[in-house]
C-alpha cells in the first residue's frame, strides 16, 4: 500500500531580521506565502522493507536518513512507536537550497502522510515534532499564507481571504545555504521596521492589489546576495525593466520572484526572461 502527496514551495513576501541572539540564531518576522508551482511529489510505500529508505529523481541528492525527509520518517516512527518499513520517494521540481524551502516541504509531506495513514499523533504532537525537524517545516504542516516570528517557529496564520498577485519565479541553478546568507547579514540591516511594511503588505493582499504588494517587498538577506553574486541584481533589473511591478529574492536565495500586474504581463515577462536568460528556470503561479 502507498500514498502520494504533493510538496508545495514557498516564496518570503517579507523577511525583516530583528536581532541576533546569544545562541547564534536570528529572530526575525517573515511572512510566507505557499506555491502551487514548482512542487515535488513525494510517495511513500508503507509495506517495504524494514527501515527507512529515501530516494529522490535528482542524483547527489542525499538519501535514507541524510536527507530530511528519512529524519521526518525516523521522528514519527520513534514519537508513535510505529515500527518503521517505509520507502519514500521524492520527484523533485523544486529546486535544492534556492530559499524555496523544498527539503522543509518534503519533510512535512512525509510527516503527514505517516499521520493520515497511521492516526497516532493529534495535530498538536505533529506541529511539535515539525519544529524539531527546522523552523519552517510546521508551515508546510498546513501551506497556509501565515506570519513567522521567533527564530521562523512561531506562526500567525492569517485569517480571510487573499489573494496572491500574478508571480513569477526565477531560479538561477547555484546553490545559497542559509548559514552564508545570515553570516554576511550586516548589521546595519538589523532592527525593527517602523515603516509599517509587513501589515500594509497584508492588507494589500486582502483588497486583492498587486502594486500594494510590490510597494511592500522587503528581504534583509538580499543586500548581501545582490553583492556576492551579481547575476541576482541582474535578474532583479530586468524584470522590473521588462514588466514587473517589483522583484526580490525569497529567503536565503537565490531564487526571486517577480510581482506582476496581470496574468498577461507575468507571461509576457516570463517569455522575455527565458529568451534572454537560457540557462535560468521560471516558474509561474
Amino acid at each position: 500500500m502507498s500514498a502520494a502527496v504533493l510538496s508545495k514551495s514557498k516564496i518570503n513576501l517579507y523577511l525583516k531580521v530583528l536581532k541576533r541572539r546569544p545562541d547564534r540564531y536570528h529572530e526575525l518576522e517573515t511572512l510566507f506565502l505557499p506555491l502551487d508551482t514548482p512542487a515535488d511529489r513525494v510517495e511513500i510505500d508503507f509495506e517495504g522493507v524494514p527501515g527507512i529508505r529515501v530516494s529522490s529523481t535528482i542524483p547527489g541528492l542525499p538519501e535514507n536518513l541524510e536527507n530530511l525527509a528519512g529524519r521526518a520518517a525516523l521522528a514519527y516512527s520513534d514519537m508513535a512507536k510505529i515500527p518503521a518499513h517505509w520507502t519514500i520517494r521524492i520527484e523533485k521540481e523544486i529546486p535544492v537550497a534556492a530559499g524555496m524551502g523544498g527539503g522543509s516541504s518534503n519533510a512535512a509531506a512525509v510527516l503527514r502522510l505517516l499521520n493520515d495513514q497511521y492516526g497516532a499523533l493529534p495535530e498538536s504532537a505533529l506541529a511539535e515534532l515539525a519544529l524539531t525537524l527546522g523552523a519552517d517545516v510546521p508551515f508546510f504542516l498546513h501551506g497556509r499564507p501565515a506570519v513567522a516570528t521567533g527564530v521562523g517557529e512561531v506562526f500567525r496564520y492569517l485569517d480571510g481571504t487573499l489573494f496572491a498577485p500574478p508571480l513569477l519565479v526565477a531560479n538561477p541553478h547555484f546553490p545559497v545555504s542559509a548559514k552564508w546568507a545570515y553570516t554576511h547579514l550586516a548589521p546595519e540591516h538589523i532592527g525593527s521596521d517602523c515603516t509599517g511594511r509587513l501589515e500594509k503588505l497584508i492588507d494589500a493582499l486582502r483588497r486583492n492589489d498587486p502594486a500594494g504588494v510590490a510597494a511592500n517587498l522587503h528581504n534583509d538577506l538580499a543586500f548581501a546576495l545582490y553583492e556576492k553574486f551579481p547575476l541576482l541584481a541582474i535578474l532583479r533589473d530586468f524584470l522590473r525593466e521588462n514588466g514587473a511591478l517589483n522583484a526580490e529574492i525569497t529567503g536565503s536565495g537565490p531564487s526571486i520572484f517577480a510581482v506582476c500586474a496581470t496574468v498577461e504581463e507575468r507571461d509576457e515577462l516570463a517569455l522575455a526572461l527565458s529568451g534572454a536568460f537560457r540557462s535560468i528556470t521560471v516558474f509561474t503561479n
